[in-house]
């Protein structure tokens, strides 16, 4: 490639033809030749996105010839894709482009700040957590926010300390600190820190996150919380039967749906709960409680499935066919048999195939 067709390729780009920008796109992309760099670096400041963003894509092929510091403004373009860009090229650009990211956290401009803080939580390396930390001090609650979210991704003990303090902070700082400590191994004095959000009458969604920290830990009254968001979570988190059997009566049918699911991951089938789910007025509610009941062999249960494959929702009787493939018997097979005799052609496909394993039980 010569300058003019470098040139010829940059104004193609602006092209309203998809094909023509793709084609001039894919060329730039392709130079490796440190002759270009020049050109490439002028170029990303074109008023067109999508020459930007090219620039962008191209610059990933000379790491180690290049200083981050003068791309981090790109984090924060006006434009979505080229945001997406820059985040490639830096992380990519591994511990050079990490250390212009840690320099940036302490920038005056909020704008900068906010973006490399946001950045960070995408590299997962060590030496980022002690700057994130700072950040989540910050006066903006938006970059404390961000930080507080970034840090939830590092999985060292030394960041619990600064996600338990956040739960002090504005509700969606509570919220980023919540996400943060799911799944981590928390001591008794770290669970009574998140108890208190229990207590937030204001905002459900906290209660609702605190939960799905808290996991079967939660309080049995929670059951009847008056948010269904909340109870939503305490069906999928907890592994009491009794609970569980309670939620599948709740006035909400996303609770009864989440309730099925977890009493079908259970080793001792609740085939008494979940079988009068299986004509519940909500189709989500009725696939739920097929799938949960897919280890039965109860006749009563194989019944009642085979009554699935005529229900009015084609996911419902699809989920029914499937289910009843892995149980066998001449019963489901003659019931399969007829299902698979349907009008709908994508229905057709997975009842014949649920057949198909049904006859080989």
């Amino acid at each position: 490639m010569d300058e003019k067709t470098f040139l010829c390729c940059i104004e193609a780009i602006k092209s309203s033809d998809v094909a023509i920008q793709e084609d001039a796109a894919n060329a730039i992309a392709a130079l490796t030749e440190e002759r270009w760099l020049p050109q490439i670096l002028h170029h990303l400041n074109d008023a067109n996105p999508l020459v930007r963003r090219v620039m962008l894509w191209t610059l990933r092929n000379y790491t180690g010839k290049i200083s981050y510091p003068q791309f981090l403004a790109y984090l924060h373009d006006p434009d979505m894709a080229v945001r997406e860009a820059a985040l490639l090229l830096f992380m990519e650009g591994e511990k050079p482009a990490c250390d212009a990211l840690v320099a940036a956290v302490s920038s005056e401009n909020e704008e900068l700040q906010f973006s490399a803080v946001q950045a960070l939580g995408q590299f997962r390396r060590p030496e980022a957590i002690d700057p994130l930390i700072q950040a989540a001090g910050a006066k903006n609650p938006d970059i404390r926010e961000v930080a507080v979210l970034s840090l939830g991704v590092y999985s060292e003990k030394r960041v619990i300390p600064l996600l338990l303090a956040s739960l002090k902070d504005e509700p969606q700082i509570r919220l980023a600190a919540l996400e943060g400590l799911r799944g981590r191994e928390l001591s008794p004095e770290d669970i009574v820190t998140v108890l208190e959000c229990l207590r937030d009458t204001d905002f459900p969604e906290i209660r609702a996150a605190a939960v799905a920290v808290l996991g079967p830990l939660v309080p049995e009254e929670f059951t009847e919380d008056p948010s269904p968001q909340v109870r939503r979570v305490v069906a999928s988190v907890v592994a009491s039967q009794k609970l569980l059997a309670k939620l599948c009566g709740d006035t909400d049918a996303s609770v009864r749906m989440a309730a099925a699911e977890s009493l079908g991951k259970l080793e001792e089938l609740q085939e008494d709960v979940l079988l009068p789910l299986l004509t519940d007025s909500v189709p989500g509610v009725r696939r739920a409680a097929v799938t949960a009941l897919a280890s039965s062999r109860r006749p009563d249960v194989v019944a009642a499935l085979i009554d699935r494959l005529h229900d009015p929702k084609p996911g419902v009787q699809a989920a029914a066919a499937t289910v009843l493939g892995e149980i066998g018997g001449d019963e489901v097979v003659a019931a399969l048999t007829e299902a698979s005799k349907s009008g709908n052609v994508i229905l057709r496909g997975i009842t014949k195939n649920a057949l198909n394993a049904a006859l080989k039980k």
